[in-house]
């Protein structure tokens, strides 16, 4: 039977997710400045406000989606639980919960990390610093994942870790995937609406924030086919960051946790895993995914959350949600304060 403690379990699995996000978002602010350098249209930052479902909160605090209002509110605005910055010191908590389990390599490059965001002034995020800072931003998220790998004990902790940081990716592509194909349609200057189906730019965009070019590039040499980025990003198990091996390897660790460390709570979200399997192996024949590709995302991100809601019942301590609670829209944490031991 497993003796690691509930919230360290939740501790392992957030501190990746937290991670995650923030190095999701600094790639896109990373690709999106890069892209709309010396234009004089704003409008190319409001899809980043739709990729997080943030209209409301948004436009309560700013009249316009800029390339300035959007850059604060996800890179450095505290009062933002889903900025960078919030994301980084949400993720040094739990690696200050988890300082009798992880290396002090791990510590010292969480707070080391945090503290170096927090020197940042507001020159760091002018658009002519904005890609070096979030490259540099960027580059300290995939430290913190490098030092894990690289440092963690091989314990059920690991495994909470990894399903943290899949589970975290798979989401991100899903919601990539679903902004960017709802929104392939622009107005252009001469007050005509042009299908970006075939605009190379658009999709590089999205290939670039997904960290999949070069990637996808070895599978399709030439052009841009809608299709295919779809289909690459959700059903090619051989990229790292593809729904499909995500899905995949958090189905694994819970084989690990189930039989290495017995931990019956695993069964539940085995379950829930066939289920997701069994789904992605349907739309993948499907002729038509992407006209149906919303819905498709709407499953895949609803499946994340009650994924997320059923590590939180067998292994976090959570009790299980209200009747009324079911739509689980928000992915926040809820940490445990329950010294319960993650025996499932």
């Amino acid at each position: 039977m497993s003796a690691l403690l509930s919230r360290y379990a939740e501790s392992s699995y957030w501190l990746a997710r937290y991670f995650e996000r923030a190095s999701s978002l600094a790639r896109i602010f990373e690709v999106q400045t890069s892209f709309s350098r010396g234009r004089a249209d704003d409008q190319d930052w409001a899809w980043i406000i739709a990729l997080y479902s943030d209209d409301e909160n948004f436009y309560e605090r700013h009249e316009a989606a800029t390339a300035s209002t959007v850059t604060n509110y996800y890179v450095s605005d505290l009062q933002n639980p889903s900025s960078v910055l919030s994301s980084v010191r949400a993720a040094r908590e739990n690696a200050r919960a988890l300082r009798p389990l992880i290396s002090t390599e791990m510590w010292t490059q969480a707070n080391g990390f945090y503290n170096r965001l927090l020197a940042l002034g507001a020159s760091d995020f002018a658009e002519m610093r904005l890609s070096r800072t979030c490259d540099m931003i960027k580059h300290g998220c995939y430290d913190q994942i490098g030092v894990a790998e690289s440092t963690l004990y091989r314990d059920e902790s690991w495994s909470f870790f990894r399903m943290g940081l899949l589970s975290e990716r798979a989401d991100q592509i899903s919601r990539l995937l679903d902004v960017r194909f709802a929104r392939r349609a622009t107005m252009g200057e001469d007050g005509e609406v042009h299908d970006l189906m075939t605009d190379f730019s658009y999709w590089t965009i999205l290939l670039r924030s997904a960290a999949a070019y070069h990637a996808y590039r070895r599978v399709e040499p030439t052009g841009t086919d809608p299709d295919a980025i779809a289909r690459f990003l959700i059903f090619d198990a051989r990229f790292p960051r593809s729904v499909a091996f995500c899905i995949g390897e958090i189905q694994r660790c819970l084989y690990t946790l189930r039989s290495a460390f017995m931990l019956r709570g695993a069964n539940s979200a085995l379950e829930h895993m066939e289920i997701m399997i069994e789904g992605l192996e349907t739309a993948s024949h499907d002729d038509r995914l992407v006209e149906r590709l919303h819905e498709f995302n709407d499953w895949v991100q609803g499946q994340l959350i009650a994924l997320t809601s059923e590590l939180g019942q067998s292994f976090f301590g959570h009790p299980p949600p209200e009747p009324d609670e079911g739509d689980g829209a928000s992915q926040t944490q809820t940490q445990s304060s329950s010294p319960a031991k993650a025996t499932g």
